[in-house]
């Protein structure tokens, strides 16, 4: 059997990249830092997008020379070797498990809260899990094309609403002030979960049609990120206090209403809806291939290689990934899992993801440029896990466990037992 089908295109591409970068942070994490920090709350997240450049330079170049879709799993199989791409793969599996359900339960409590309709915490995210197991099974392109319209639609949102206030409030120039820094490094460890995405993003780069488009697709969406947030900063600091309560749970509601009047609800309401639902069926896509190249390489069951043979899709993968996440998402909406547990695990492990592509970057690249890039990565890793104290810590912690364990249960299957990749 051979592997995905090329169907995306560049542009398709860096839509479904937007739709899983820009989730259920974008909802909390301005109105959090600018609380804490007020007008210096600018200052975490230039340092945050500036130091990621060089990670994600280490995933542009990885994505275009290995499009897989095991994403960082393969990679760091190649580079770093089989037990450390198993437990790559298996971590990235638990995170998005984690992270993905907590995201359609964020949406759901907003949801509920602005409708006034409290049954709408639980059932907005098994419905928007259901719909995106139900999009993903049409295909990568299609579910590709639905997240151009959604992106765009929150792009409208968020612009005019930060525009108005602006030009109803003018602009507040940040502040020089330097915090405190334990203020700076807690606020800063929050911002970066804002800047993870990408390596998600490397699960569908097989189906990418060209995969020397990938690091054009990556500085497009960064650069689209960076400017969505600074908007979203500059808006809260031109017509919200820093002392506001409300920048703790709804920020943008807040930003919505000092802009919008009355409209500020509703306009806030599709703006959840728009960026939760973009994140949900891109991320239960990307979720979908990575099953598929794990039990390619031989680490899942092989049942979850199936496609369908018209279109390459992996049927089998896309309905056990959305029955999964659905009854995750239910057991967080009851109380059963801890809905803070599941955020905060899958942000740790996406950063240790991170760090595990930057490894295989180091190891595979060659050249004075690939040597300061690693080290740029290596600063960057080191300096956040620090900062971000026990529950980073518990994540490396959690990704050595498993690589020792695969270590010691032995090797992969042998190559008969695997169906080959498409290269």
């Amino acid at each position: 059997m051979s592997g995905l089908q090329k169907s995306l295109s560049s542009a398709v591409g860096t839509f479904l990249a937007l739709s899983m970068i820009l989730g259920s942070g974008m909802m909390i994490l301005p109105g959090t830092s600018y609380h804490q920090l007020g007008r210096s709350a600018w200052m975490p997240w230039a340092v945050a997008a500036v130091s990621v450049v060089p990670l994600l330079y280490c995933y542009a170049w990885l994505g275009r020379r290995h499009p897989s879709a095991s994403g960082v799993a393969h990679y760091s199989e190649v580079a770093l070797g089989p037990a450390v791409g198993r437990a790559s793969g298996l971590l990235a599996t638990l995170a998005l498990v984690a992270g993905i359900p907590a995201t359609a339960i964020t949406g759901g409590r907003y949801v509920a809260e602005f409708s006034g309709v409290a049954s709408l915490a639980w059932v907005f995210p098994v419905a928007v899990l259901l719909a995106a197991t139900l999009v993903a099974c049409m295909g990568a392109n299609v579910s590709g094309k639905l997240q151009v319209g959604l992106v765009l639609g929150l792009f409208a949102l968020v612009t005019c609403t930060a525009v108005v206030a602006l030009g109803l409030h003018g602009v507040e120039a940040p502040s020089t002030r330097l915090p405190r820094f334990g203020e700076l490094g807690a606020v800063l460890t929050a911002v970066y979960v804002a800047f993870t995405g990408w390596e998600t993003v490397a699960f569908t780069f097989e189906e990418h049609k060209r995969p020397d488009a990938i690091p054009r697709i990556f500085a497009a969406s960064y650069l689209i990120v960076v400017a969505l947030y600074a908007l979203v900063l500059l808006g809260l600091f031109a017509a919200v206090s820093p002392g506001d309560k409300a920048l703790d749970s709804a920020p943008l509601l807040r930003l919505a209403e000092q802009s919008l009047g009355d409209l500020g609800r509703p306009v806030t309401l599709a703006l959840v809806v728009a960026a939760i639902t973009a994140n949900v069926f891109a991320s239960v896509l990307a979720l979908s291939r990575l099953v598929f190249g794990m039990a390619r390489s031989g680490y899942l069951p092989a049942p979850l290689t199936r496609v369908r043979e018209r279109d390459r899709n992996p049927l089998t993968s896309v309905v056990v990934v959305g029955a999964t996440l659905t009854l995750v998402a239910v057991l967080g909406s009851s109380g059963l899992v801890s809905f803070e547990i599941l955020f905060v695990l899958s942000g740790g492990i996406y950063f240790v993801l991170y760090g595990v592509g930057a490894a295989s970057y180091a190891k595979l690249a060659s050249g004075a440029r690939a040597r300061v890039v690693s080290v740029l990565c290596a600063l960057t890793v080191l300096s956040v896990t620090l900062l971000a104290g026990p529950p980073m810590w518990l994540c490396w912690v959690l990704f050595g466990a498993v690589w020792l364990a695969t270590t010691l249960l032995g090797r992969r299957p042998s190559p008969a037992g695997r169906v080959p990749a498409d290269r």
